[in-house]
C-alpha cells in the first residue's frame, strides 16, 4: 500500500535526505571541515559524513519497529478492526510481528536509498566486505528493538495514543546513542546509560568496520548486543503480555 503511491515514497526519501544533510553540513561547519582529527582520536573514524551517515540510517531503521507497533496498532483501533483481528485464529503476537517486519522492510528500502545517496554525494568508500561484516551487527540491533517494541504495542492497547511518548524515546536514542556526535564528549552518567541501548553498540561496531577494523576491535560492543537482544525481548514481551491481559479485562474500547 505504501509503495503504491509514488509521491508518498518520494516525499519520505526527500525528508530523510534533508534531515541527513542538515546535520552533516552543520557538523562540518562546527568541525571546520569534513575531516576531524579529534573525532578520529575519540571514535576511530575521522570522516564526519561517514560518521553521521552510519548513525543516522541505523537510527531510522532501529526506530521502525517502535513506529510500527505504535502507529500500526493505533490505526487498527481507529478503523475498528483491531478487536476482530484479536479474535481471529492468528495469535496477536504473530499479527504484531508481521506488522513490524513489514514496516521494517519499508523503512529499510527508504533508508537504503538515502544511504546510497549519501555514499554517492560524499564519495564514501564502500565494499562488499564492509556490507557483509555490518549485516550481522545490524541484525542484532534490529532484533533487540523488534522485541522491545512489544512494550509500546501494549501501551497503545491500554492508552490508545502514545505517539508523543514514543517520539520522546526515539529522539532520546538519537541523543544517547551518539548518532551525530561522539559520546566521549558527554558526562559519565550519559555514557553509562548509553551502554544499555543496542543502537549505541551497533553504530560503534559498524563505524569500526567502515574505518577498516574487524570484529575483534569491536568485541565489547558485539558482546553488549548479544546480551541486550534477548534482554530487550524479555522485557518487552513480558510487559506486553501484562498489558494484553489487562486490556482483555477492561476492553479495547475502540479509539
Amino acid at each position: 500500500m505504501f509503495f503504491r503511491y509514488p509521491l508518498r515514497v518520494i516525499s519520505s526519501v526527500l525528508v530523510g535526505i534533508v534531515f541527513l544533510l542538515q546535520f552533516v553540513y552543520f557538523g562540518q561547519a562546527v568541525l571546520g571541515g569534513r575531516y576531524s582529527a579529534l573525532l578520529e582520536a575519540s571514535t576511530g573514524l575521522g570522516d564526519y559524513p561517514t560518521y553521521a551517515l552510519i548513525g543516522y540510517t541505523l537510527w531510522w531503521v532501529s526506530s521502525s519497529p517502535i513506529e510500527a507497533y505504535v502507529w500500526g496498532v493505533r490505526r487498527e483501533l481507529q478503523r475498528g478492526t483491531f478487536e476482530t483481528n484479536v479474535l481471529s485464529p492468528s495469535s496477536l503476537t504473530a499479527i504484531l510481528l508481521g506488522l513490524a517486519l513489514s514496516w521494517m522492510l519499508m523503512d529499510s528500502i527508504l533508508m537504503l536509498i538515502v544511504f546510497l545517496f549519501g555514499v554517492f554525494l560524499f564519495k564514501i568508500p564502500l565494499s562488499a566486505v564492509i556490507i557483509l561484516k555490518s549485516l550481522p551487527v545490524i541484525f542484532l540491533s534490529l532484533l533487540a528493538f523488534l522485541g522491545f517494541g512489544f512494550l509500546f504495542a501494549g501501551l497503545v492497547m491500554l492508552l490508545k495514543n502514545i505517539g508523543p511518548f514514543a517520539q520522546l524515546f526515539e529522539f532520546g536514542m538519537l541523543f544517547f546513542s551518539g548518532v551525530f556526535f561522539p559520546l566521549t564528549l558527554m558526562p559519565n552518567w550519559v555514557r553509562s546509560f548509553a551502554e544499555f541501548i543496542p543502537l549505541t553498540h551497533a553504530i560503534s561496531t559498524v563505524r569500526t568496520i567502515f574505518s577498516g577494523g574487524g570484529y575483534s576491535q569491536a568485541s565489547s560492543s558485539i558482546g553488549w548486543l548479544v546480551i541486550l537482544a534477548p534482554l530487550y525481548w524479555l522485557i518487552g514481551y513480558l510487559l506486553f503480555r501484562w498489558a494484553e491481559r489487562l486490556t482483555r479485562v477492561i476492553g479495547y474500547g475502540g479509539y
